[in-house]
């Protein structure tokens, strides 16, 4: 009967620490997460603010051969952008 018992309480011990370390690594994924999140909408509001800039020289002189490609994608990242900033810094008063 004792070794019954205490293969039990090996059981539980190596069970909560299993349990334990699970809850460590959702801690950490969460987050790095949160960090991931942050980071983008960080990028995404600043390249928002700060391509408009880059169109002025693109239409003073043009880049490239073909300067309504290069356009249309500046246009498309500032899209990109403005979505992926929208809501930064929404969750500090």
């Amino acid at each position: 009967m004792k070794g019954l018992q205490s293969t039990r309480r090996i059981e539980t011990v190596v069970t909560n620490a299993a349990a334990g370390t699970v809850r460590r690594g959702q801690r950490v994924l969460a987050h790095g997460q949160h960090a991931l999140h942050t980071t983008v909408r960080w990028t995404g509001f600043w390249a928002a603010i700060l391509l408009p800039l880059v169109y002025l020289p693109i239409l003073a002189f043009g880049i490239g051969p073909e300067p309504g490609t290069v356009g249309l994608s500046l246009l498309g990242c500032h899209l990109l952008a403005l979505f992926a900033g929208h809501d930064y810094n929404q969750d500090h008063p």
